[in-house]
């Protein structure tokens, strides 16, 4: 198997006669396996939100399927594409109607050139306006009357069109599919990008403590006559940049929690419960070959349906260009009594047949055919590069993947040796043996080496749901 011309005969085509054949070919050969390594080979089970182990999370996911605006105006869509593939489908089917009627009126004979003189019911020595008086009626007539009319498919040219209906449909479900879970993906990035916010403001409100603390020790040693006011004005200066971190933090905490609110329909009022950690833990996913991707990736999919209905299309176009047979019938009654609309001796029915054949159209028809091949190109072609854009996807996010986790070993290091180092130079400062810079220091890389360790967790979290929506799910 060595191109997608092979995966998309063999697992998504249906071949039906007179259609045209998708041809999808790379210029280089699919590999078998990823370029990246995957992170494991170990599967893991369950819903693809609840792999964080995040009780919080999950039941908020929940109420985010439920609420969210978006995700309902794609179920409204769903429904209305499904049930336009079924007025576009119900053409193969007999067209029956009832129809009922009832009239009344009056006709006078003048208007066929009849009066009472010319009747001969006018006396001779009358006047001539009695003679000339006009003579009328009225009648009643009532109707009952059931009608058919059905194309016979003689040529496949309706089952064509259902079946392209029906393509397109699965189409636009595929497609939809996918936005849900690019939607999902995006709230479950939004969700721990709150938590990170949370979490950089708590780290925030420590280092303003430690700062403090620190600022109270110099102050303490300056009154004691032990160090410079240098010291102190440092120690002072460095206290009030962590106040002014803080408020910064603070802001980006509650931009991120409304966010996450108005996600949720709710409104945002900065006041809803999150997790209080990003999760460590991250289960691995199962290796696969890209050849897997065509198979599960709801847009790879949808591609694919719309090569189907381009086909059906094209094929039904050529047969427009063959003669139409169609039936008609109707029956019914026609009395002049109301009562008499359900006696069958008053029963009228007609039986008829058609036969229409296109002769002279300014070439239309013709040229519909070459219209219906040309977006079968299209969709080929469209097809061809959401399936490089997949596989470049999947690519791209286990390299990240890859390279976050090496991150995460780093700074985990560099966070242990930081914190090693601010102890040592804040107990070596309260002995005299160094100077205040050299706390400062420290703690500066042991507080940066904390924010980036943070930041790095929630990157690795975001990047696992970017691959999770690459591959299309998990594994």
């Amino acid at each position: 198997m060595r191109n997608i011309y092979f995966y998309i005969l063999t697992l998504f085509y249906i071949s039906c006669s007179g259609n045209l054949s998708p041809n999808l070919k790379f210029s280089s050969e699919v590999p078998e396996i990823w370029s990246s390594p995957l992170p494991s080979q170990e599967s893991f089970t369950g819903k693809w939100w609840q792999v964080f182990s995040d009780t919080l999370f999950n039941r908020t996911f929940e109420e985010f399927t439920g609420n969210n605006p978006d995700l309902l105006s794609i179920s409204h869509q769903v429904e209305s594409s499904n049930l336009l593939a079924k007025i576009n489908g119900a053409t193969r089917t007999p067209n029956v109607s009832l129809s009922t009627g009832g009239s009344s009126r009056q006709q006078n004979l003048s208007a066929f050139g009849f009066s009472l003189s010319s009747l001969g019911l006018g006396g001779g020595d009358t006047d001539s306006s009695a003679n000339n008086q006009v003579v009328s009626f009225t009648s009643d007539n009532y109707s009952a009357n059931v009608a058919m009319q059905w194309e016979i498919d003689i040529w496949g040219k309706l089952r064509n069109q259902r079946k392209a209906a029906f393509k397109n449909f699965e189409a636009t479900q595929n497609e939809l599919a996918y936005l849900r879970f690019s939607l999902s993906t995006r709230f479950a990035t939004s969700y721990y990008n709150a938590v990170e916010a949370e979490m950089q403001y708590k780290l925030a409100e420590e280092i303003t403590a430690s700062l403090e603390g620190v600022r109270d020790v110099v102050s303490e040693r300056y009154g004691l006559g032990l160090t410079s006011s240098l010291d102190l004005r440092l120690a002072e200066a460095s206290f009030a940049n962590s106040k002014l971190q803080l408020v910064d933090r603070s802001i980006q905490k509650n931009r991120s929690l409304r966010s996450l609110e108005s996600l949720l329909g709710k409104y945002p009022s900065a006041t809803i419960q999150i997790s209080k950690k990003l999760p460590i833990s991250i289960p691995p996913i199962t290796a696969g070959i890209p050849s897997e991707l065509v198979k599960r990736r709801p847009d790879v999919i949808a591609a694919v349906n719309k090569i189907e209905a381009a086909s059906y299309e094209h094929a039904q176009s050529k047969r427009n260009l063959f003669p139409s047979f169609s039936l008609t019938a109707s029956g019914g009654t026609s009395a002049s009594e109301l009562k008499d609309v359900l006696n069958g001796d008053y029963s009228v029915w007609n039986l008829g047949a058609n036969i229409s054949a296109p002769i002279f159209q300014g070439r239309r028809l013709r040229n519909n055919v070459l219209l219906k091949e040309t977006q079968f190109n299209l969709a080929e072609l469209e097809a061809l590069k959401i399936m490089i854009r997949a596989f470049s996807e999947v690519e791209q996010a286990l390299f990240i993947q890859h390279e976050i986790i090496s991150q995460l070993d780093a700074v985990k290091t560099a966070e242990e040796q930081a914190k090693a180092a601010y102890d040592l130079a804040f107990d070596r400062y309260q002995k005299g043996l160094v100077d205040l810079v050299t706390v400062l220091n420290s703690q500066n890389q042991w507080s940066n080496s904390q924010s980036i360790k943070i930041t790095i967790q929630n990157l690795h979290i975001n990047s696992y749901t970017s691959l999770l929506l690459a591959l299309g799910g998990k594994f």
